[in-house]
């Protein structure tokens, strides 16, 4: 790695970028300088400009991975070349599209068709509170105060702490849950050579996928979608 790009990572590193964000800047920097086929700090503003031009016209971009690349290298300018990024650069327009939402029967042929209580307790958690997926996946069985029915969102986006309201119902099956699995710290978790982690990300949105599958249900079903329908009909 050159010492630019060294520089690049340590100052990502030191402003607690996530990792996901780190490697796409990273990504971008790299992608650039191949293009160019030069040092970094000899790229001129008419290489970039052509460089995003041909990002969008022959590679065919997203709005969305135009917007990162951007961000990544105006990061890059200001913080490790120490220069003004004074380049004006024009991303397409951002199609509008109305989402298709989950409804409330589609939530409830999604739990019908989880594979287990685990499964079920998962789905049900991220949306009856409407969590994002890396905030499920971390909820410690000390976060469930249910005397007071509220869980406790630790750390989530923003680095803030909230509060949010478990119904009855959902209350009722996380018991279920407990006394079916006992967890001990995280609330769902995955073992691997006897060492105890969260559960990885990736397992519940293959879990979610699945009974998406079996339930015939042919919308976009993610994490996200199950916190949207969760923000929609609470409307």
């Amino acid at each position: 790695m050159s010492s630019l790009l060294q520089q690049f990572h340590d100052e990502i590193s030191l402003r607690g970028y996530s990792a996901r964000t780190r490697n796409a800047y990273l990504y971008a920097i790299t992608q650039l300088q191949q293009y160019a086929n030069q040092p970094l700090d000899n790229i001129t503003d008419e290489q970039l400009t052509a460089y995003f031009r041909y990002l969008n016209l022959e590679r065919h971009h997203s709005r969305a991975t135009l917007k990162l690349q951007l961000n990544g290298i105006h990061f890059f300018y200001e913080h490790v070349l120490k220069r003004d990024f004074t380049i004006q650069l024009s991303l397409p327009k951002r199609p509008h599209k109305l989402p298709q939402l989950l409804s409330c029967q589609d939530i409830a042929a999604l739990l019908y068709h989880c594979q287990s209580l685990k499964q079920r307790a998962m789905l049900a958690l991220c949306y009856g509170c409407g969590l994002r997926v890396s905030e499920l996946t971390h909820i410690k069985v000390a976060d469930i105060d249910g005397q007071r029915q509220l869980l406790k969102v630790c750390q989530g986006k923003g680095a803030c702490d909230r509060w949010v309201i478990l119904s009855p119902t959902l209350l009722t099956l996380l018991r279920q849950y407990w006394r079916a699995y006992h967890p001990v710290e995280w609330l769902f978790a995955s073992t691997y050579h006897d060492v105890v982690y969260p559960l990885h990300e990736s397992t519940f949105r293959k879990a979610l996928a699945k009974s998406a599958r079996l339930a015939g249900i042919t919308k976009p079903c993610s994490p996200h979608s199950l916190r949207h329908a969760y923000a929609t009909h609470q409307l």
